[in-house]
């Protein structure tokens, strides 16, 4: 079964919420409107009783009403005051009197007295036919003693036919309302969805290859509005990633072929006319050389491919953040000897973190071998440790090259590359510096990078004392 359209749920839910909110204030009013005719029906009978009991009187045991003919207020009152009563004999139960207009009437209309007295209501309801009358029930004494039961009773007519009106009225109402609010509901919830139905479009012209452009914002703040940005925000993140694939589609073909056709050269020159032993030793070792680059580029993509899968779990222990980068400075004295730059570390006390170590040394090395390799013959690394409390500092410093203003903002996204004009021939796939923030990050803290071209970088690792 298709589902219904947001518009049209919109619009019968609007719909039944307004029809619910008729059928409230219809129902509500009829009760109202009944309540005060129903009292005011009451009202009228306990004046009539209370005005006829004036003119009441009883000869020889038969009541009889009795009024100035000649008063034409006076008469009106006692006429139209007695079209419907009836007189009983409290003691006997026995009617001694009634009214013409009820001698008319079905029989039936006529309550026993005893079922009167014992209901104990002063009002009580009856009906012959068509009509319908309301009595007022009170017990009245003669003057020789005796008591009488006298009922007096008016018509319903008037209030039953208003209610029957209003009833017509209000579904009538209801009808009417609930054909006009499904109406304004379906044009309001149409002016509603309206800038969703701009942004569906707006979406659907982005394409892979248009990126750049971004949905419209009204400038209005609302939930819209909110939605759009963070649709261009999404949009945004999608245009890097693919920007970062692209680059990468374009640097790994690079760091591939080179280290394979190095590898298919020297086998060709080799396999056209025979050489000596050591000359075979001395194409294996570069063979060896070119796999051990091969495997730890491939190594390298394996490892941001499961970080950023959330496959590599963290083992955490105490470390000593001072001697470990004691140890991995010494660990490249040789290489940077070999460079013929100065590298040191300054660490005055122990500093204790919890992390990883395999990954935390990792990072550091990364960090170290990036230094010494942008740094000349006769410059300098200072790896320094330092422990602020509730943070703790590992600063790495060289007299490098230097990376240019523009490309700081771009340095730790994968696969990114400088010129290797501008960066002194060093080539890499871009993965180190995306993996050491990895890193980083794993650890809550946060890596920070400054640099001046033509005088040196400052790479600082900031650690939390206890882990978050």
């Amino acid at each position: 079964m298709k589902q219904l359209g947001l518009r049209t749920r919109l619009t019968l839910v609007f719909s039944l919420v307004f029809a619910g909110i008729l059928v409230l204030i219809i129902g509500g009013s009829y009760r109202i409107l009944k309540f005060r005719l129903d009292e005011n029906l009451r009202q009228e009978l306990r004046e009539r009783v209370a005005g006829l009991r004036g003119y009441l009187h009883f000869q020889d045991g038969k009541p009889q009403f009795e009024y100035d003919a000649d008063d034409p207020d006076e008469a009106f009152f006692v006429e139209s005051s007695t079209h419907y009563y009836q007189i009983f004999d409290a003691a006997t139960g026995g009617l001694v009197d009634q009214s013409h207009d009820l001698d008319l009437l079905d029989p039936d209309i006529i309550p026993e007295k005893k079922q009167a007295l014992a209901s104990g209501n002063v009002f009580s309801d009856a009906e012959s036919g068509t009509i319908r009358l309301r009595f007022y029930n009170e017990l009245i004494h003669a003057p020789d003693g005796k008591s009488y039961f006298l009922q007096v009773g008016v018509r319903r007519d008037f209030m039953d036919a208003t209610l029957k009106q209003f009833l017509f009225i209000g579904v009538f109402a209801l009808l009417a309302g609930l054909t006009v609010a499904s109406i304004a509901s379906w044009w309001m919830a149409g002016r509603a969805l309206q800038p969703v139905n701009l942004l569906t479009q707006a979406a659907k012209e982005i394409g892979i290859s248009d990126l750049d452009r971004r949905l419209p914002l009204r400038g209005t703040g609302d939930e819209l509005d909110r939605l759009s940005a963070t649709f261009n925000e999404m949009f945004a993140r999608l245009a890097k990633a693919i920007g970062e694939m692209k680059q990468f589609t374009a640097s790994i073909p690079h760091e591939l072929r080179t280290p394979l056709t190095a590898l298919r050269g020297e086998t060709e020159v080799m396999l056209l006319e025979p050489h000596p032993v050591h000359e075979y030793k001395r194409l294996l070792a570069s063979h060896l050389e070119e796999y051990d680059r091969l495997t730890r580029l491939i190594n390298r993509l394996l490892t941001l491919a499961r970080a950023e899968a959330g496959d590599i779990p963290m083992h955490t222990i105490s470390i000593d953040l001072a001697q470990l980068t004691r140890y991995l400075v010494e660990q490249l004295e040789t290489v940077a000897s070999a460079k013929e730059v100065s590298l040191s570390v300054e660490a005055k006390e122990p500093v204790k973190i919890t992390a990883d170590h395999d990954w935390l040394e990792t990072a550091i090395l990364d960090l170290l071998d990036n230094a010494i390799k942008y740094t000349p013959a006769g410059g300098r690394v200072l790896a320094s440790v330092e422990n602020r409390g509730t943070e703790q500092i590992l600063e790495i410093r060289d007299t490098g090259i230097g990376i240019p203003e523009d490309a700081l903002p771009h340095i730790f996204e994968r696969f990114y590359r400088e010129d290797p004009s501008r960066n002194g021939g060093n080539e890499g796939a871009g993965l180190g510096l995306s993996l050491v923030r990895w890193i980083v990050e794993q650890h809550h803290g946060r890596i920070e990078v400054k640099s001046e071209p033509g005088k040196g970088s400052s790479f600082t690792i900031r650690l939390p004392s206890t882990p978050s």
